[in-house]
């Protein structure tokens, strides 16, 4: 989605609710539709893992993929990201367990269009993992809004939504309808630079 403009919380604020730091150790899901804003805010939680001196890793199907040069604007450093692309989205969750196994990762994000299609066994796996290591776990869904979750140990579940908001803007907005730590409800909105022709 371009470059972050500026950010400002929306409805009921949580304070470092949607920083990376208050993300760590947790297994988190973006949600809310193929045309949601899910990469974008993904991708920021990206760019701040970078900045911070961490390592960030995506792993996601061959059809499916960010856009580089949309990350690239938000302050991604691309050189520096892991990228594996698998054949199906069990192969997904199997890079994630590696990945978080080694310990190296401060994110790792896991774009799966179909869901959280995990056994429980699997899903205690990796929930304690990103614990045990202190990642952020992010699966990128794009489940439609309001879809019932398949993911019981995810520790937050967000919805994401984009709205044109001036002749180059979208505002960004990630609500939280699932979240363990503190009462859901609270949202999360940034206002991102449209890409190149799309504005």
């Amino acid at each position: 989605m371009g470059a972050r403009v500026s950010r400002a919380s929306a409805g009921r604020a949580a304070p470092g609710g949607w920083e990376l730091e208050s993300l760590r150790g947790r297994f988190v899901e973006i949600g809310g539709g193929a045309a949601s804003a899910g990469l974008t805010v993904c991708g920021r939680l990206v760019a701040e893992a970078q900045r911070a001196g961490g390592l960030a890793a995506w792993a996601g199907l061959t059809e499916s993929c960010f856009f580089p040069p949309d990350w690239a604007a938000a302050g991604v450093d691309l050189e520096s990201l892991a990228v594996v692309r698998t054949g199906d989205a069990r192969q997904v969750w199997r890079v994630c367990d590696t990945l978080l196994r080694s310990g190296g990762f401060t994110l790792i994000a896991a774009d799966v269009p179909g869901g959280i299609a995990l056994p429980f066994s699997a899903q205690t796996r990796l929930a304690s993992l990103a614990q045990h290591h202190h990642a952020a776990l992010i699966a990128i869904t794009r489940d439609a809004r309001g879809a019932e979750p398949r993911g019981s140990l995810v520790s937050l579940r967000a919805e994401t939504e984009k709205r044109r908001a001036g002749h180059d803007c979208f505002a960004c907005a990630a609500r939280v309808v699932k979240d363990k730590r503190r009462p859901p409800g609270w949202t999360h909105e940034e206002l991102c630079r449209g890409a190149d022709g799309l504005c």
